[in-house]
């Protein structure tokens, strides 16, 4: 019965909010009706995902729930709700709410709700694929409204590098799915297929394993690919770039293709990835400390918090790669808060550029505390995830990287002086003498109020509450077992590891 009723939430949580995206594009006019339609399309589409995952996990592990028929000539549907994805469904599914419900009533038309909607059914569609073509296809759609919006943006630069971005990642795909193809390691039956390629009897050529890789790394923003996603987090219209920039996406690409099928290209590229996550990570967290906009700054310390990932992950033992899963996800939810705050004063003031604000705590208490918790819980405070995450990878890297696992340390506190000055020019101290008339700011109110208490509710509730995580990591791992035994020694957790978890 559990297995019936995850199988029928597959196809209604990818393709109900790509539908309502054309509805409320095409078919209805009114902006009132817009907004209704797709807020309540998005709290449908939550608790689906929400109740697919509790099903999933319900006996504190992750059975996979599969759903796969065939289309034409050699190409299959397949899809599945497993422990690489339980949790990503009905987070994704959130952020999605929560844009929604803190757009402005004026901002949130057709096109504003449309676009959310789209990027949530491409994102959970890629999330739940386990067909390389299916995958890639909507991997690509995720990235054409955010797209659309640098075109809203009216800055020439920015839609040229979003471009560029489709452009390497749709000819990376393509590349990658000819070559899968024309090997035929599955057999004809399924050439795409992820689990029948973990089982055929000969391996793919490392080619594909080098574009997924690449087209990962792009999607992550890890330097130096990381151009497009800084630039379009500060000049893209924001509630509606905000799902497609930051999300899990990327590590979750080399979670589930990279590392089950090419072993030994993740192997041979270990420790080079450990050293371009260090350097991104530092990087990103030393450009956020000079950044003069908000948004800028939570840009360029996603782009930090993605070095973090990626350096736990190319680690490849249960404690990094699990640190790198959870720091992944945690990131998610600091970084689109923050983003929603840092929105939520656009709005407000006009502007995000922090050299014409100050003092914003006297008309906005709720504003400034948010702020400051989602800040904290991003630099790994205890009692959060992130410090559940960080604590996890860094026990990975002192295995075999124990200056990385230093330096990542000395980024967490760089990430924390930029996360803190920008809170001071924004909240504290007296307004600028340049800035705007701010004496009608208004505080978190309504539905704006509420998303923010339950993005911050997320960090504490997981941090204090380990035992939801521990078995999150160890479906992680469970997962990507099944995924590709060959490589089980690469993420399967000693005993003793198991143990004190």
């Amino acid at each position: 019965m559990t297995h019936d009723l995850v199988a029928l939430a597959i196809p209604l949580l990818w393709l109900f909010p790509l539908l309502a995206a054309f509805v409320v594009q095409f078919l209805i006019r009114e902006p009132t009706r817009q907004r209704d339609v797709a807020i309540g399309v998005a709290w449908v589409v939550f608790a689906v995902a929400m109740g697919a995952f509790l099903l999933n996990g319900w006996d504190s592990h992750f059975d996979r729930d599969d759903l796969e028929s065939g289309l034409f000539m050699s190409l299959r549907f397949h899809m599945a709700v497993d422990g690489l994805n339980a949790l990503l469904l009905p987070m994704t599914a959130a952020i999605a709410l929560a844009s929604l419900l803190s757009t402005p009533r004026s901002d949130l038309r057709g096109n504003t709700a449309a676009r959310i909607l789209a990027v949530e059914g491409t994102l959970l569609g890629c999330f739940l694929a386990l067909d390389a073509a299916t995958l890639s296809l909507f991997w690509v759609g995720s990235m054409l409204p955010l797209w659309q919006d640098t075109r809203r943006s009216k800055s020439r630069p920015l839609h040229l590098v979003m471009t560029l971005a489709i452009a390497a990642t749709t000819a990376a795909l393509v590349a990658a799915l000819v070559i899968m193809a024309g090997a035929g390691a599955a057999g004809s039956a399924s050439p795409f297929d992820l689990l029948a390629l973990t089982q055929a009897t000969t391996s793919l050529p490392p080619i594909v394993g080098w574009l997924f890789l690449f087209v990962a790394l792009l999607r992550m923003g890890i330097f130096p690919m990381h151009l497009w996603l800084t630039a379009a987090g500060w000049r893209a219209p924001g509630y509606s770039a905000m799902p497609a920039l930051f999300t899990s996406l990327g590590s979750f690409g080399l979670t589930r293709v990279v590392m089950p099928l090419f072993p030994r290209l993740c192997e041979q590229v270990s420790t080079p990835l450990v050293v371009l996550g260090a350097v991104t990570a530092l990087y990103g967290a030393v450009l956020a400390v000079g950044q003069y906009d908000l948004r800028r700054v939570i840009s360029y310390f996603w782009v930090s918090q993605m070095g973090l990932v990626l350096t736990g992950l190319a680690t490849l033992n249960a404690p990094g790669v699990s640190g790198g899963l959870l720091q992944a996800m945690s990131s998610v939810v600091e970084v689109c808060g923050l983003m929603l705050i840092a929105l939520e004063v656009e709005a407000r003031a006009g502007t995000t550029d922090m050299r014409l604000l100050g003092g914003l705590v006297r008309r906005a208490p709720r504003l400034t505390t948010g702020f400051l918790m989602l800040s904290t819980a991003a630099v790994g405070f205890p009692g959060t995830i992130s410090f559940v995450a960080e604590d996890l990878a860094i026990q990975g890297l002192l295995y075999d990287h124990p200056l990385a696992a230093a330096l990542l340390l000395v980024v967490t506190a760089i990430n924390g002086v930029a996360l803190f000055k920008a809170f001071k020019q924004t909240f504290l101290g007296p307004g600028s003498q340049h800035a705007k008339d701010l004496r009608s700011f208004a505080d978190l109110r309504g539905w704006e109020y509420r998303a923010s208490v339950a993005l911050m509710a997320t960090l504490l509730i997981g941090g204090l509450m380990p035992q939801p995580l521990l078995a999150v990591r160890a479906g992680v791992v469970d997962a990507l077992q099944k995924l590709e035994p060959a490589a089980a020694h690469v993420v399967a957790p000693d005993d003793d590891d198991d143990d004190d978890g």
